[in-house]
This record gives C-alpha cells, sequence and structure tokens, in this order.
C-alpha cells in the first residue's frame, strides 16, 4: 500500500499492522509513519489550537480544487484578453 502524502510505500508497524495511519485531514486515505509524524499530527494540533473546526474535507482535496479554479480562471482572462485584442485590432 502507497502513502497517500508521499506516495512511499507504507511501513509495517512494529506489532505487524500493515495499514498504515489515517491521512486526515491531509488527505483521504492511508498514510505513512513519517507522513502521520511529521504532516498530520502536526496539522490537526495546529487545526485545534487554533480553535477552529476540524475540515470536513481533505486539505488535499481544497487544493485541488483551488488549483482547477485558478487554470479555469486563467483560461477565462486568456480567452478575453484575446477578444479584447482582436477588437481592438478590428475597431483600431
Amino acid at each position: 500500500m502507497k502513502c497517500s502524502i508521499c506516495t512511499s510505500k507504507i511501513d509495517v508497524q512494529a506489532n505487524g499492522y500493515e495499514g498504515g495511519h489515517n491521512a486526515f485531514p491531509i488527505s483521504n486515505g492511508r498514510c505513512c509513519t513519517r507522513c502521520n509524524d511529521n504532516e498530520v499530527i502536526p496539522m490537526r494540533i495546529a487545526i485545534i489550537s487554533s480553535g477552529r473546526a476540524m475540515p470536513t474535507q481533505a486539505l488535499k482535496d481544497i487544493l485541488a480544487e483551488q488549483r482547477k479554479a485558478r487554470a479555469l480562471a486563467k483560461v477565462s482572462l486568456n480567452h478575453i484578453t484575446k477578444q479584447v485584442n482582436e477588437e481592438r485590432k478590428n475597431n483600431g
């Protein structure tokens, strides 16, 4: 099984458990011990310490949605810019 955060192989625990750790709120799925210790647990502590509610969606998913939205906005802006430049050229 691969870590849903770093994609490395999930380590086997000392007790023989091979299922990894719950990777939420960083991502949905399972993660290795290194990502759990260095990413997931500190993020959970930061969220709890800030007094905010635990997110209902994984941060990795939120970031992916934001990247898609930015890409769509860039395409739209490029299209509008092209149209404006063509109109200026035709009216100019």
